[in-house]
């Protein structure tokens, strides 16, 4: 059975196995190579590199230290509008009231109980709903709080000793500390709401009763009282967000206002719950809750004097509540800013990069593939392409196509005798400059990145049409159908080349092996018996210097030399190498000494090959040596 015969048949499970391979997101695609390279570096590349890992480093412990520190917080503010809340305790600690009567002067009065009085109380107002009626019934009932000369006792935190202690406290009064601590006010929702909590302060003219008679006259009180102020110190909070932990900051307010004999004032003073949400969790939410009275709004109504009280101050909660929301930067928002970051930076440069690095990428590539003569040489070889052309009918080429290869070689031996006058070998003394001449050999393009910026303003048109021209040759090379195209080619070429039983053996050669010892601590040693074996030839043949390629070659080329007859594919590999290659050998081969020195071993190769070595029945070349020099290359000549 065929292979895709069993894939046909395994059609359910091939399908299955494509899909759970489709679900592994790690799945890792193929990575291709191109010049032994995955990918181009380029110095301006890690330079642009550098900048942007310091800038996102920085903007890295920026971040950091902002964490650190807590004071840029996110932060989100809401009002919401309630008519029923829960109740918000008043205690020493949050909350002040200090109450005083002065007189223009600003003095506090001392004729508390004598010509005026002050009464606090704490009201709660409730509303009831009949349920056999439906009616709503309203039940009131207040508690009072005795007043007290201020003292240390009532100022329990630092703003408050703080605030008091720079004012003459006089007979200002306070709530009576022992009933505060034990049963504390509180302020709670609306007046229309279910349950409705409040403060009164109420002032009013001294009268004598049959419980008390010990108020000044009238004629004094009414002189006293005639026109004064009412005072109150009363707490606020500021709200802090930039500050980690506590975000309220306590300070205490002076206000007064007129007050007269004359008049009766209403006051009503609302203060907003303020609640502060905070997210301290540096990966996963933390959050903490705190709450705090804030003065909001203050309404004033004043009539003539109603026989009731001078001033009737009024405390209450608004139906406004504001909350804040304050969160800090997470890690992992600080890691995804940085990323973004990141990908801004890399998109920008890339976009102007990524352009010259394509060039270089082609220019390399080019280099790998190509060479690029020169003017002169160009010259040179035109010249000698004219000297050599003859033209034929189309019968003198079938007749002398047999003599192409031998006329051919003739006018290539011209040209070397040539060439041996102009250029010069004698800078080769060792492995070292013989290396310096084979990668002179390699005819590159030498560009730099900033050779290729300038080509891209306009500039070196010549280099740039040469780069877009060997482009357009090794692209056209990679198209898929080109390549596939050519792997049929070669198995064409296998039946071709190989009959039934030499195609049978080479379909099963055995994939090239890896050596084991090549990774050993004595692999120097072995390298010779390595190379031996035929099994490793194909993985060592790209571990091999350019200096060891051109020994093999020499080697070589003294052997196909040797020959008595050579065959058309000899005379076709001899008739494409390289002129300056051949010459070189040939020149090696006058000096032993040299030779031995740069190849660092012994090689008793002699291309001076005798005549009689190349002359055999069937033979149409010989070896023809020059006259005027007897160390002259041979070159193969036609017979006449």
């Amino acid at each position: 059975m065929f292979k895709y015969q069993k894939r046909n048949t395994q059609m359910f499970k091939n399908s299955l196995q494509g899909f759970l391979s489709g679900l592994d997101v790690f799945g890792q695609p193929p990575v291709l190579r191109i010049l032994k390279k995955s990918k181009f570096t380029t110095s301006t590349g890690f330079f642009c590199t550098s900048v942007i890992t310091t800038i996102c480093i920085l903007y890295l412990i920026y971040q950091i230290l902002q964490l650190y520190d807590r004071k840029n917080p996110l932060v989100v503010f809401s009002e919401y509008q309630v008519t029923d809340t829960a109740p918000f305790p008043l205690l020493m600690n949050n909350f002040t009231m200090a109450i005083s009567v002065a007189n223009l002067s600003l003095n506090t009065l001392t004729t508390l109980n004598t010509h005026f009085t002050i009464t606090v109380k704490n009201c709660i107002r409730v509303r009831l709903i009949d349920e056999q009626t439906g009616k709503t019934r309203i039940q009131q009932n207040c508690t009072e709080y005795p007043t007290e000369a201020c003292d240390d006792k009532h100022f329990v935190t630092n703003a408050q000793k703080n605030y008091f202690s720079s004012i003459n406290l006089g007979y200002t009064q306070c709530m009576n500390s022992e009933q505060w601590n034990n049963s504390p006010p509180n302020l709670q929702g609306q007046i229309a709401g279910k349950s409705y909590q409040y403060i009164s302060i109420m002032v009013q003219q001294c009268k004598n009763s049959t419980s008390y008679n010990q108020c000044a006259p009238i004629e004094s009180i009414q002189e006293e009282l005639k026109t004064g102020y009412y005072v109150v110190h009363l707490s606020d909070n500021l709200v802090q967000m930039k500050q980690p932990g506590n975000p309220f900051q306590e300070y205490i307010s002076l206000q007064y206002t007129t007050m007269s004999i004359a008049n009766s004032k209403t006051i009503i003073q609302n203060l907003k719950v303020t609640n502060v949400i905070t997210d301290n969790g540096l990966i996963t939410e933390d959050k903490s809750e705190s709450s705090n009275l804030v003065q909001y709004t203050n309404r004033e109504s004043q009539e003539g004097y109603n026989d009731e009280f001078l001033v009737l101050h009024y405390i209450t909660l608004d139906q406004r509540q504001g909350e804040y929301s304050r969160s800090y930067a997470k890690v992992q928002a600080i890691l995804s800013t940085i990323g973004g970051l990141y990908q801004v930076l890399f998109l920008s440069i890339y976009s102007i990069l990524s352009p010259l690095i394509q060039k270089f990428v082609n220019l390399q590539m080019a280099n790998k593939l190509f060479r690029f003569e020169n003017a002169n040489d160009s010259f040179d070889d035109d010249q000698i392409a004219q000297e050599n052309f003859i033209i034929q009918s189309p019968k003198q080429q079938s007749s002398q196509r047999v003599l192409d290869f031998d006329i051919k070689k003739s006018s290539f031996s011209k040209s070397l005798g040539r060439s041996l006058k102009s250029k010069n070998f004698e800078k080769i003394q060792d492995s070292k400059t013989m290396s310096e001449y084979l990668k002179s050999k390699k005819q590159s393009l030498n560009l730099t990145l900033r050779d290729i910026i300038i080509m891209s303003l306009g500039c070196k048109k010549k280099e740039k049409m040469q780069i877009q021209y060997a482009t357009d040759k090794f692209m056209s090379k990679l198209d898929v159908a080109y390549i596939i195209s050519k792997i049929y080619e070669i198995d064409k070429l296998k039946l071709v080349l190989l009959n039934e039983d030499q195609l049978q053996l080479f379909n099963y050669l055995p994939k090239p092996v890896i050596p084991s010892a090549l990774f050993g601590d004595d692999a120097e040693n072995k390298i010779k018996e390595i190379e031996a074996k035929k099994a490793y030839q194909f993985i060592l043949q790209d571990e091999k210097s350019d200096l060891l390629k051109l020994q093999e070659a020499f080697v070589s080329f003294a052997k196909l030399k040797k020959k008595k007859e050579l065959t058309q594919i000899d005379r076709n590999i001899i008739e494409i190498l390289d002129e300056d290659i051949i010459e070189l050998f040939y020149t090696l081969n006058k000096d032993q000494s040299k030779l031995d020195q740069i190849f660092n071993q012994k090689l008793s190769l002699n291309l001076q090959v005798s005549e009689p070595d190349f002359k055999k029945s069937h033979s149409i070349a010989d070896v023809d040596y020059s006259d005027d020099q007897p160390n002259s290359i041979p070159y193969l000549r036609s017979r006449s």
